[in-house]
C-alpha cells in the first residue's frame, strides 16, 4: 500500500506523540516529573468539591447566618488549597460541611485527614458515626469503628457506636452485641457498668430476662443507682 506524503507526516506525528506520552508517563512513574493526574489527585479534587444543593440549615440557624456558614465553607476550602497536606485545614473543612448537613462532603474531607494521619482515632470515629447515622453505609461504619478501636482500644464512643450499629441498625449482626460489650469491658474497664447496663437493656428488650438478670446483678454490684434506673425501666428484672 502506498502512502501519500500527508499520510506519512500524520503517521510520524502520531508516533512521535505516542513516544512523548510514553516517556512522560515513565518519568512520572519514576517520580521525576508530574504530568498526568493520579488517583490521589482525583481524590483530592473530589474532596474539595462543594455542592450547595447538599446544604441544609441546622435547626435554629437563620437564613443570614446560614449564608455566612456557606461562605465559611468556601473560606476553609481555600485554606486547604494553600496546603493540601494540612491536616487541620482538611478537618476544619470537613467539620464545616458536616455542620451544613453535607455528610457526604464531610466524609470525603475527613477521609483525606485519615489518609494523612492514619493514627487519628477521633477522625476514624467521626467517619464511622457519619456512615452509620447519616449515610447508612453500615459496612463502612463498621470498618471505621474497627480502625478507631485498633488505634485506641479504650475509645468509649467507638464501642458505643459499634454496639448501636449491631443492635439497632445492622440487625443481622445482633449476635455480636454481647461479645462486643464483653470485649469493651476488657479494653475500657472504667465504663464497665455502662456496658453491662447496655447488655441488660439489650436482653430485656429481647425478652430474655434470665440473661438480662445476670448482667443486672453485675450492674447492681458496681453502680446501684444505675441498677435502680434499669429496674424502673424493666420491671421484669424483679
Amino acid at each position: 500500500m502506498n502512502f501519500t506524503k500527508t499520510q506519512k507526516s500524520i503517521a510520524v506525528s502520531a508516533g512521535a506523540a505516542v513516544l512523548i506520552l510514553g516517556l512522560l508517563w515513565f518519568f512520572q512513574e519514576q517520580g521525576l516529573l508530574k504530568v498526568f493526574p493520579t488517583d490521589e489527585d482525583r481524590g483530592v479534587r473530589a474532596a474539595l468539591r462543594i455542592d450547595e444543593s447538599k446544604f441544609k440549615a441546622p435547626v435554629g440557624v437563620s437564613e443570614e447566618d446560614f449564608r455566612k456558614q456557606i461562605a465559611e465553607a468556601y473560606a476553609r476550602r481555600a485554606m486547604v488549597k494553600k496546603n493540601k497536606k494540612d491536616v487541620s485545614a482538611w478537618f476544619a473543612f470537613g467539620y464545616q460541611l458536616n455542620f451544613l448537613n453535607d455528610h457526604e462532603g464531610a466524609v470525603r474531607a475527613w477521609e483525606m485527614v485519615f489518609r494523612l494521619q492514619p493514627e487519628n482515632h477521633l477522625v476514624a470515629g467521626n467517619l464511622a458515626s457519619n456512615y452509620q447515622y447519616f449515610l447508612k453505609d453500615y459496612a463502612k461504619a463498621e470498618f471505621y469503628y474497627d480502625q478507631a478501636l485498633t488505634i485506641q482500644p479504650a475509645f468509649t464512643d467507638a464501642w458505643k457506636g459499634l454496639a448501636d450499629l449491631y443492635r439497632f441498625n445492622w440487625k443481622e449482626k445482633n449476635n455480636l452485641v454481647e461479645p462486643l460489650m464483653l470485649e469493651a469491658i476488657r479494653n475500657d474497664s472504667a465504663n464497665e457498668s455502662a456496658y453491662l447496663a447496655f447488655l441488660v437493656s439489650f436482653f430485656a428488650e429481647g425478652g430474655d430476662f434470665a440473661k438480662a438478670g445476670e448482667y443486672y446483678a453485675r450492674v447492681r454490684s458496681l453502680n446501684p443507682s444505675a441498677a435502680d434506673d434499669l429496674l424502673e425501666t424493666y420491671p421484669g428484672l424483679r
